[in-house]
């Protein structure tokens, strides 16, 4: 059942082989460029809005946990390409490693859903734009076959689970974190 709605899903948002080269190319552009507007925004806020330093290091801790959890889930557990399997059409070479969960849907979401769990209202505008750019990204890694709308799914669920286990950590991180460099 999940394999036949996966499927039915995927060729649903997948490219056809009359697709524009227009859209392919900017389907190509979320799908490997996007992800690093998140990275060049909150390096900028790092240096230039110091006040956001600690919502950078809650993401930074996020992604460690969220990148952990997505390499034992990918160590243990293959799962093909749609290309592997000849299903749809592949517009960007990628090897043929696990594709559960995408690893770039874990990136954007979990920049996402930090900020969504720390949110004020002066993050209104990031969340915005970083959830925008989290759903051309993971739109762009099915509509150009490499991944299957579970991986993207999953890599939702991981970034979610991810920030909200540090959310609930983050008080006794921090006092660790303050023992170890404040003597």
């Amino acid at each position: 059942m999940w394999h036949d709605m996966n499927t039915q899903l995927f060729l649903l948002i997948n490219a056809s082989e009359q697709a524009s080269k227009l859209f392919i190319f900017f389907a190509i552009f979320c799908a490997n460029y996007l992800a690093y507007l998140p990275v060049i925004v909150m390096g900028i806020y790092w240096f230039y809005k110091p006040s956001y330093r600690l919502l950078i290091m809650k993401m930074v801790f996020s992604l460690a946990l969220a990148f952990l959890v997505t390499f034992i889930i990918r160590h243990f557990f293959y799962s093909p390409r749609p290309f592997v399997v000849n299903i749809g059409t592949n517009y960007l070479l990628h090897d043929k490693t696990s594709s559960l969960p995408s690893q770039h849907a874990v990136f954007v979401w979990t920049i996402c859903c930090v900020i969504g769990f720390n949110y004020t209202n002066r993050l209104k505008k990031l969340l915005f734009l970083f959830t925008f750019v989290a759903i051309l990204v993971s739109w762009s890694r099915v509509y150009l076959g490499i991944h299957w709308p579970l991986d993207i799914i999953s890599g939702f669920i991981v970034g979610f689970l991810s920030a909200f286990l540090i959310k609930k950590l983050w008080p006794t991180l921090h006092k660790f974190l303050i023992s170890l460099f404040i003597p």
